[in-house]
């Protein structure tokens, strides 16, 4: 039977404007095949926040509607993910391994910055 622990690595992330990024996610061979992992360079570690949301996708096993959250290091592997595509997770406790469909993709968020005001001066 396969370990039930958990493994975490920090990986390299790209976010939208192709700027690197150190983030912490889980480690292993399921994940790896589809999230486009890539070892870590030592850039500033993203942080998710309210304002602030690395690109992920939730898988759901059918059955039991059970979720699992993958995260996604870069855009081209997240655009790669297609709805209804399917990926065979170790479940804890359990000797086999269970279908999960993704079901939902959530898209990357920053704050935005816009162009700074410049009002007319009053002689």
């Amino acid at each position: 039977m396969a370990a039930d622990q958990k493994n975490f690595q920090n990986f390299l992330y790209v976010d939208d404007n192709a700027v690197s990024w150190t983030k912490r996610g889980e480690d292993d061979a399921v994940r790896g095949a589809v999230d486009g992992h890539a070892a870590s360079t030592g850039a500033p570690t993203w942080k998710d926040g309210a304002r602030q949301r690395a690109r992920s996708v939730i898988y759901q096993d059918g059955t039991t509607f059970r979720t699992k959250k993958v995260l996604v290091y870069t855009a081209a592997a997240f655009a790669a993910i297609a709805l209804g595509s399917t990926l065979a997770f170790h479940v804890e406790n359990e000797t086999t391994t269970v279908t999960y469909t993704a079901v939902k993709k959530l898209g990357e968020k920053q704050p935005s910055r816009g162009a700074a005001r410049q009002l007319a001066d009053h002689a």
